[in-house]
Formats: C-alpha cells, sequence, structure tokens
C-alpha cells in the first residue's frame, strides 16, 4: 500500500508520552516465556491469587440475567451505594451519591480527574519514586509534573519543607499515593496531617490515590487525606478492586470528591470511554460490601512473601532497601552495583542491570528510573511463592557473579 507523501503528523503531544515500562516489560516477559524461555518475571503488580468465589458468582448472575447493556454513565446505583458505604465505613469518608464516579480502573479514575481540573501550563505534584504512569498522565492533560526527589534515606517521604518549596502560583494539584508503588511508603496520620496544613494554606487540589489500602503490614494504618475536613473539598479519593480483591482484569477503578469535580470528570468520561462494564460493575459491588476473608488471607501471604524475599535479598551485600509497610514491591538500592563489567558486559545503570538479570539469569524487574528514581530496581513480590523462591535464588546468584568485579 502506497503512503501519500503528503499525509499529516502524528501527534507531538502523544510522540513525547512514554509507554508503560511496566505494562512493556511485563509483556515482554511474557513473551519470552511463550517463546520457550525459563523467565521469571517480577514485574506486574498483579496477584497471583483468583478472583473469590462470591464475587465471580455475582459476575455469571449478571449475565444470567442480561445485565449486558450500557449502565449509566456515573455507574450503576447499587454500585456507587456500596462505594459510598465502604468510603465512610473504611475511611471517614462521607460522599452522596452525585460525589462517586466510576471508571474502568483507577488509572482512567485519575485521567478523568486531571483532564478536568487542569489547564495547560498548570503544575501537578509528584513526590519520587512514584507509579510510572502519573506524569505522563499530567503530560497528557496538556500540564507539567513536579517531581520532589526521595531516598531510601528518608524513607521515601517528602518533608513539609519539600512539599511547600515545591508549590508556586501555577500549582494545581498534589498526586499523593499511600501505600506507596513502588516503594511500599505508608505515611502516617501525623505525616499527612503536616502535609494536608500546606494544602489548605494554599488551595491546591490532591488526587489522593490509595488502590493498595488493604494490603498493609506491621500493624500500619491507613489514613485518608480527605477524611480532614478543612480540605475535604480539595481532596479527590481514587481506588479501585484491582489489588485487593485480585481483579486487575474487571477494571473498575472510582472516585469521590466534591459535586463540581465529579460533573467534570463524568463528562470526560461521557465523551471517550462511557460507562464501565455493566458485568464488572456488579461483580466490584458484590466485592466491596463482601466478606472481608478474602482480603485477610491475601494480604497474610504477601506479608509473607515481603518477610521471605527482604529477608533473603538483604544477605547479600551492597545492596540496601526499606522494607515495605503496604503494596507488593521491594524497591532496593543498587547503585554499587552499578558500573561494574561482567563477562565484558558494562552494567551502566539500573536499566542495563535489569537486562542483565534478564539476559544472564532469567529474571525480569523493572528499572527505578521508570518511577523516577535511578539506581533503584522494583521487584514484585505479587507472583505466587514458588516462582518468587526461584527468582530470588537467580537474583542472588547474578549479584554474586557482579560482586567478583569489586
Amino acid at each position: 500500500m502506497n503512503v501519500p507523501s503528503c499525509v499529516k503528523p502524528l501527534s507531538l503531544k502523544i510522540q513525547q508520552i512514554e509507554e508503560s515500562q511496566t505494562l512493556a516489560l511485563a509483556a515482554r516477559a511474557k513473551e519470552l516465556q511463550a517463546a520457550g524461555r525459563d523467565v521469571v518475571s517480577l514485574t506486574a503488580g498483579e496477584p497471583d491469587f483468583a478472583t473469590p468465589a462470591h464475587v465471580k458468582i455475582a459476575a455469571i448472575r449478571a449475565i444470567e440475567e442480561d445485565f449486558t447493556h450500557y449502565t449509566p454513565n456515573q455507574g450503576i446505583p447499587g454500585l456507587i451505594d456500596v462505594i459510598a458505604q465502604k468510603f465512610e465505613r473504611d475511611n471517614n469518608l462521607h460522599f452522596r451519591s452525585d460525589q462517586i464516579l466510576v471508571s474502568c480502573g483507577a488509572k482512567h479514575s485519575i485521567y478523568n480527574v486531571l483532564q478536568a481540573i487542569c489547564n495547560k501550563g498548570d503544575e501537578v505534584v509528584i513526590p519520587a519514586p512514584y507509579w510510572v504512569s502519573y506524569p505522563e498522565i499530567v503530560k497528557l492533560a496538556d500540564a507539567r509534573p513536579i517531581v520532589i526527589p526521595t531516598t531510601h534515606g528518608d524513607h521515601f517521604k517528602i518533608s513539609p519543607l519539600q512539599f511547600r518549596r515545591a508549590i508556586n502560583a501555577k500549582t494545581k494539584a498534589f498526586l499523593f499515593n499511600s501505600p506507596s508503588n513502588p516503594s511500599g511508603t505508608v505515611y502516617s496520620q501525623g505525616e499527612i496531617e503536616e502535609l494536608a496544613d500546606i494544602v489548605h494554606e494554599t488551595g491546591i487540589y490532591v488526587i489522593s490515590d490509595e488502590i493498595y489500602e488493604k494490603v498493609i503490614y506491621d500493624g500500619a494504618k491507613h489514613f485518608s487525606i480527605g477524611s480532614i475536613r478543612n480540605i475535604a473539598d480539595q481532596v479527590i479519593t481514587v481506588n479501585g478492586v484491582s489489588k485487593a480483591y485480585a481483579m486487575t482484569g474487571w477494571r473498575i477503578g472510582y472516585l469521590g470528591a466534591n459535586k463540581k469535580i465529579v460533573e467534570a470528570a463524568a463528562k470526560v468520561q461521557s465523551q471517550s470511554t462511557s460507562n464501565a462494564t455493566s458485568i464488572s460493575q456488579r461483580a466490584a459491588a458484590m466485592a466491596l460490601s463482601g466478606p472481608a476473608a478474602d482480603i485477610e488471607m491475601m494480604v497474610a501471604e504477601f506479608e509473607r512473601r515481603r518477610d521471605y524475599i527482604a529477608g533473603q535479598l538483604g544477605k547479600i551485600p551492597h545492596l540496601e532497601f526499606e522494607s515495605p509497610k503496604g503494596a507488593f514491591y521491594l524497591f532496593p538500592y543498587v547503585d554499587k552495583y552499578l558500573g561494574k563489567r561482567c563477562d565484558g558486559k558494562l552494567i551502566r545503570d539500573d536499566t542495563a542491570l535489569c537486562q542483565f538479570f534478564l539476559d544472564e539469569e532469567g529474571v525480569a524487574s523493572i528499572p527505578g528510573s521508570a518511577f523516577g528514581s535511578k539506581k533503584y530496581i522494583r521487584l514484585s513480590y505479587a507472583c505466587s511463592m514458588k516462582d518468587l523462591e526461584m527468582a530470588v535464588e537467580r537474583l542472588k546468584r547474578g549479584f554474586r557473579k557482579l560482586e567478583s568485579s569489586f
């Protein structure tokens, strides 16, 4: 097929957006496995558990009842009611039905909100390490991401002073994630209240991504910043069913916020995807209103896996990391292993290190630079214990090879 020489160029904005490295590398690992390569993947933030049985039954019933047509753009009333009850029960957040919007995943909720609140030239403050999609979704809204760096030395937490210095007249919002992907950091109530004072003073919005709120360890407590009354109208609380209920493929996220923000975000959604899947909405309503036993079982298993990988990798010299209090990732600092050679290959940076482990040991991981933190790598322990044990042995072997160049 001949393409005319005068064909118009593609969007410059889209050409400046990065592809999600977590999705790309997870897909690459699956391609290698399908081709017969022995690869263990620690890339995806996807629980290896099955969706709870009572949730699947609710979806089957929805199909049997022919609940397979368009729903209201905002979401079905039964799910909206359950979300409002969940927010009040778990988070001390009080929303009317017209203050909730159901979308196709928490990522979609964040996208809708940023499109709804941002104008060209606005700035959005993001602590690093951050979830890979945050800066790119900000750019898609014609806004500018302002990154505040943190390290394991400060527990991957921004200080009030750092936060205040990052805010100026162009600042529109603060993208906040606790428990955090990729670091597993959990902010305490007191730490959040200090940040909230600055939010109140400056009048900016907060987009609080609380998708990992149920996956939390060591007696840590999740605290929702939107429950602080004097900034409640400035906070958009985002959540979903993917992580806590092993429902990543069902694609249901939701948000609660003041009515004007919800109306604006719903307008964005009405002109893009329209409603989330009808069957998945029924399943999500069952998940959020059903028993908590499945969640407790999964979190206990994630904690066991965390203890295992942290205990094993803690024995490796020159590897530094903060033991995660939430989510299901380890985020070790690998600086001492960079700039080394193994079999003539230079491990120049964190990306090269991940490539080394994939090529030499058959372990897929994500470079920290994808999360705004060079010299780190992210290891997901949401995989099975069998895969985790295999991956850990391969990582230990690979690090031993690199140690020989010290």
